[in-house]
Parts: C-alpha cells; structure tokens; sequence
C-alpha cells in the first residue's frame, strides 16, 4: 500500500496549505471515479453491442476535461477546478435528467456535485446546489406532468406527489449532513 499512498501523494498539489490539498484531493479522487465510470459504461456497451459512435467521442471528450480539472487542481488551482467540476456535473446530470425524467435513477446523480460542493466548497454553496437540483426536480414533474415535454421514461402523477418531494427532502439533508460536518471540522482542525 505504500505505493498507493506514493501515487496519491505525488497526484496532490506540492503545497503545505492542507486545504488546498484536500480539495484537490476530492476534485482527483471524483475525476478519477468518474473516468473509471466512463471506462466501465463504454466497456459494458461494448459487450452489449449497444455502443455507437457518439458515445465514445463524447466519453473521450469527458475524460479530457475531467483530466484538465485534474490537472488544474493539482496546479494548486483547487478551488477553480473545485467549482468548475460541480457546475460540470450539476449541468450534466441536468440535462440527463431532463432526458430520462425526475423519476430515473440520473436524479441520484445531483448527490455527486451537492456532496463535492458542501465538502469542498462549504454548507452555503452545498446548499445553493442542493436547492437547484431540488428545482429541476418540481420544474420537470411538473413540466411532464402538463404535458409540456415528455421524457424517455412515461410521465406520472407520482413524479410531482412523491419523486420531487422526496428527492427535495434527500438533496437538502445531505447537503446539510456534509457542509455541517465539514464546517465542524474545518472549526476543531484550525483548534
């Protein structure tokens, strides 16, 4: 395991400024997860026989930013590459929400930036996250449900009475359980 703390260590910034470090850590470590997720999704439709052209060039196209980010955190430019990968994500999962409906497990997708951005940017702007998505959510259900657009999967009362609620009450908790435990530690660390 030491050579995995070695490679760790040398992704990281070459700065004493802990903060500095452990946000470049998430912004790796998250660019890191979702490259091995592009790579995985390609190879799963590999095997299906359900890839298609598109697919790989806008993968590949993702996996560079993602490593332009990675790289801008390891700069030491944290905080950018912070807040640039939580609005990438949060317009990402957006738009395939917006494809597949409030009722898709793409919903789930807005906990990756809500959690990135209330451990790495603070409680206030896990929040803002938190509420955003949560309004994407009610815009959809009740978009679809006035028929307004139609997403791949069929539109449903319980999208307005039951997703869009609950998905608010998740959003917000988790922003919440994250920012207060990373402001609590940033309080008794500086101690």
């Amino acid at each position: 395991m030491n050579w995995f703390k070695g490679i760790w260590e040398w992704l990281l910034p070459a700065t004493k400024d802990t903060l500095t470090r452990g946000r470049a850590g998430l912004v790796i470590a998250t660019c890191l997860g979702l490259t091995a997720a592009v790579g995985g999704l390609i190879l799963t439709w590999i095997v299906s026989g359900d890839l298609q052209g598109e697919t790989v060039v806008a993968g590949a196209l993702l996996i560079a930013v993602l490593a332009g980010l990675g790289a801008l955190a390891r700069a030491g430019r944290a905080l950018l590459a912070t807040w640039l990968l939580v609005i990438l994500l949060t317009l990402l999962t957006t738009a395939d929400v917006a494809a597949y409906g409030v009722a898709s497990t793409a919903s789930a997708g807005f906990m990756v930036p809500i959690v990135l951005a209330a451990c790495g940017l603070g409680l206030w702007p896990g929040l803002v996250i938190a509420t955003f998505s949560a309004a994407v959510a009610w815009l959809l259900a009740w978009a679809e449900n006035a028929g307004w657009y139609e997403p791949l999967l069929p539109p449903d009362i319980s999208h307005l009475t039951f997703d869009a609620p609950a998905l608010t009450v998740l959003f917000l908790l988790v922003a919440l359980i994250v920012g207060l435990w990373t402001r609590h530690l940033g309080r008794t660390g500086s101690k």
